[in-house]
């Protein structure tokens, strides 16, 4: 059969490219506008969020391990403050060669720093490229983001902590050059290299790790380090030149009434060198100063004023008892460095009170007031042994016998030579009348015997004479020789006792002065055969004025029938 209408009855042609373009145009209008809507509203999306969020923290945001996001600058000060509060428990672990210690962020001075913290915390995104930004903002959307933690250090808490103790066991500081006396000349004594802990390093260590770990353990290791001395051996061996030309000779110290000349080798002995701003800076040793100035010169200073017993008209007075100077003030020593480049080479010093234990104080502690024991005997006038008497009385006058102190006749006057004032006068020896230097002298310490004798006091040391001379008291004297036979009497009352003399051309006085206490009288007195001597016992008893109790003692002497018969 045919077609009646070809036309129609065509085949139906297969579409070409035109027709395929133009359905692809369509997709890709309807895929443009998508994305469109879909940017546009990223777009608003983005830049509402930014709006709204305003000076806040981005979102998303960590600190330690808590959420900082989306706060104000107030809400996130206050969130880090709770923060930085939890942070001081944060453990911490320095290790050094001496080992490792333990303890808290609080305990080494690391503490989170909160403005630092909060700063950081807001300044997140800032360092993104514009159009970057809305990238960024859509990944804080679905991930957080963690902010290190800012923190500081107290180096003054983290070297009293752990650390300290460890460095105490490791650091070797370095050791400056010094100067040291050669005989009058200074040497150097070299410095040395020294290894230490650095605290400023390792309290920058806890910082960039406290930062790593971020709110966790921090730990670091750190070891010592190489420190050089801050002062050269070479300028201290510049010192040392000049200070030995210094101590080219010696220099003259004074102290108020006195001086002294000081030797170069024992001035060298006194100076230091002490590092001080990078510089070895010269010095006095002030406490060597002075030893050494008292052992050069014990007698630098002004002597003191002893305190000088009286009796006038039978009443007791005392005068003086100022203390002297002694050396030195400390600090005035260090004039010593002025001397040893003044042409004049001289240093004064500032003396130091002069201790005065037995100043006025003392002397009216003692209750000396009136008399508790006197005694006299006489002598021909004119003759040389009244020389030696009036001699002996005038040396021991105004002394003074402590309570409990025992006096030495011999001990106090020293040798008794022509140099003293002494002359040519009667004596015995070996029971044979002889003269020699300071004859005489016996009856002074007999009339002291004697005045003891009433007075009550101990005489634990006598020797009477051999032959009996008739102007002494019978069993009742004594004599002396330097230095073997001695005169010694205790004071055995709880007060002073002053030796007191007077004396006339023809007697000797001698008067103790004291406040009564105990009296002494002659209550008895025996002899008996010694060969061809006789043999004197002497009794005395002693009263104590405040009890009325009584006690006997005895004194013996021996005398020879005559001159030359040896008993």
């Amino acid at each position: 059969m045919t077609n009646p209408n070809p036309a129609t009855t065509s085949p139906v042609p297969e579409p070409g490219p035109s027709f395929r373009a133009g359905r692809g145009r369509r997709r890709l209008y309807v895929a443009a506008g998508v994305v469109g809507v879909l940017v546009a509203g990223f777009a608003i999306a983005f830049v509402a969020d930014t709006v709204a969020t305003g000076d806040d923290s981005r979102r998303n945001l960590q600190v330690a391990g808590v959420a900082v996001g989306s706060l104000s600058a107030d809400e996130l000060t206050d969130r880090l403050t709770s923060i930085a509060t939890g942070y001081q428990a944060t453990p911490v672990t320095l290790t050094t060669p001496a080992g490792t210690a333990s303890a808290d962020a609080a305990t080494v001075g690391l503490a989170l720093d909160v403005d630092a913290t909060a700063a950081t915390v807001l300044a997140v995104g800032d360092d993104v490229p514009a159009l970057m930004r809305p990238f960024n903002w859509l990944g804080s959307l679905f991930s957080s983001t963690s902010v290190p933690v800012s923190t500081t250090v107290d180096v003054d808490t983290l070297e009293a902590s752990v650390l300290g103790e460890l460095a105490e066991k490791t650091d070797a500081p370095p050791a400056e050059p010094g100067l040291k006396a050669d005989g009058a000349a200074m040497v150097v004594v070299p410095g040395r290299e020294g290894l230490v802990v650095p605290i400023n390093s390792v309290a920058e260590a806890l910082i960039a790790d406290a930062a790593q770990t971020n709110g966790g353990p921090v730990a670091v290791t750190v070891g010592p380090q190489p420190v050089q001395p801050s002062i050269s051996d070479d300028d201290a061996a510049e010192l040392a030149y000049f200070t030995t030309l210094s101590l080219r000779a010696p220099i003259e110290v004074r102290v108020d009434d006195s001086s002294a000349q000081i030797p170069p080798e024992a001035v060298a002995q006194w100076l230091v060198a002490t590092p001080q701003d990078g510089a070895l800076v010269l010095s006095v040793d002030t406490e060597a100063a002075v030893a050494g100035l008292n052992f050069l010169d014990p007698d630098l200073g002004k002597p003191e004023q002893p305190v000088s017993f009286q009796v006038v008209d039978g009443a007791v007075t005392f005068t003086g008892g100022s203390p002297g100077t002694m050396c030195c003030e400390p600090a005035s020593t260090e004039r010593i460095l002025d001397a040893l480049a003044a042409p004049d080479r001289l240093a004064v010093l500032d003396g130091e009170p002069r201790p005065l234990e037995r100043g006025a104080e003392w002397a009216q502690s003692l209750g000396i007031t009136v008399p508790i024991g006197t005694f006299t005997t006489n002598y021909p006038a004119g003759q040389d042994r009244a020389i030696n008497i009036v001699r002996i009385a005038e040396i021991l006058r105004g002394t003074v016998i402590e309570p409990g102190e025992t006096f030495s006749v011999n001990g106090t006057t020293g040798p008794r030579g022509r140099e003293q004032g002494f002359v040519e006068g009667g004596i015995i020896i070996n029971g044979k009348l002889s003269t020699g230097v300071g004859g005489g002298i016996s009856q002074y310490a007999t009339t002291l015997f004697n005045a003891a004798f009433f007075a009550g006091l101990d005489i634990p040391d006598y020797m009477m004479h051999t032959l009996y001379i008739s102007r002494y008291p019978y069993g009742r004297e004594a004599t002396l020789a330097y230095n073997s036979v001695d005169l010694k009497i205790t004071n055995n009352t709880p007060f002073g006792v002053l030796l007191w003399s007077e004396s006339t051309p023809e007697s000797i006085t001698v008067t103790l002065y004291s406040t009564p206490w105990v009296t002494g009288e002659q209550t008895g007195q025996s002899t008996s055969p010694r060969g061809a001597c006789t043999r004197v016992a002497t009794e005395r008893t002693r009263t104590w004025l405040t009890d009325g109790r009584t006690e006997t003692d005895t004194f013996f002497a021996t005398y020879q029938p005559r001159e030359g018969v040896l008993c």
